[in-house]
């Protein structure tokens, strides 16, 4: 198998440390109260048509809820996540549920070798934002690769919409608001998300999508949230 080159980026745990046990289950315990998991990946089902004859790919599955769902929609579900202690939390619920058509690998967008045959669908919820702009296009370069001719890609993360001019009062509402709605744990963690993540603004990632192969064909901006319907171009 074909070696990375020297410079290439070491994909690593930045921001909350979810390499933690104790953080993770905190995680786990903590979107189950505020996040309604049937209900994303219904939106996920439908807008990318997921059928049981799929096989998609869930880059940074975290502790796999998005995931199982999905394994009752579709053939089979890549996970894949750069935590080992998510992706155990992600293998002893599938056990309760008696979930098997799910494969799991720990690794990162630019870690993670794909095997196999191309994959039909691929989703990213709130995942791509640890990696720098330039390696988001890399990473976009290998999803391309592993699609196929007709597949298409979810992805969903904290995307801002403001203008730079106003990133003060923007970033500042937006740690509120997340405090009013899922606490002040979630109010820290955005908090360590602006200090020391990658977040980009959505005129960036719109090139990123289409200098990578994709186009995109809906995009939902709910405030600094934003969820993208991509197509892989036909001539890739």
């Amino acid at each position: 198998m074909k070696k990375n080159p020297s410079w290439y980026y070491e994909e690593k745990q930045i921001g909350v440390d979810y390499l933690d046990s104790e953080i993770v289950k905190k995680y786990d315990n903590q979107h189950q109260k505020f996040r309604n998991f049937h209900a994303e990946t219904e939106d996920m089902v439908e807008k990318l048509k997921i059928t049981k004859e799929d096989v998609v790919l869930d880059f940074g599955c975290g502790t796999g809820e998005i995931a199982l769902n999905l394994a009752k929609y579709s053939k089979k579900v890549i996970c894949v996540d750069l935590s080992p202690e998510m992706l155990n939390i992600l293998k002893t619920k599938a056990e309760k549920q008696n979930i098997t058509n799910i494969e799991i690998h720990c690794g990162g967008f630019l870690s993670y070798k794909h095997e196999g045959e191309a994959v039909d669908k691929i989703v990213s919820k709130f995942a791509l934002h640890h990696l720098p702009d330039f390696w988001k296009s890399i990473a976009l370069l290998k999803m391309t690769n592993i699609l196929k001719v007709s597949g298409k890609l979810y992805y969903s993360d904290v995307v801002f919409t403001f203008d730079p001019k106003d990133h003060e009062n923007a970033i500042n509402t937006m740690i509120e608001d997340l405090r009013f709605a899922a606490g002040n744990s979630m109010a820290h963690e955005t908090l360590i998300h602006i200090k020391d993540e990658f977040s980009t603004y959505d005129w960036i990632m719109d090139g990123l999508f289409e200098k990578t192969g994709f186009s995109i064909d809906s995009k939902i901006i709910e405030g600094n949230f934003l969820t993208y319907i991509c197509s892989k171009n036909e001539l890739l």
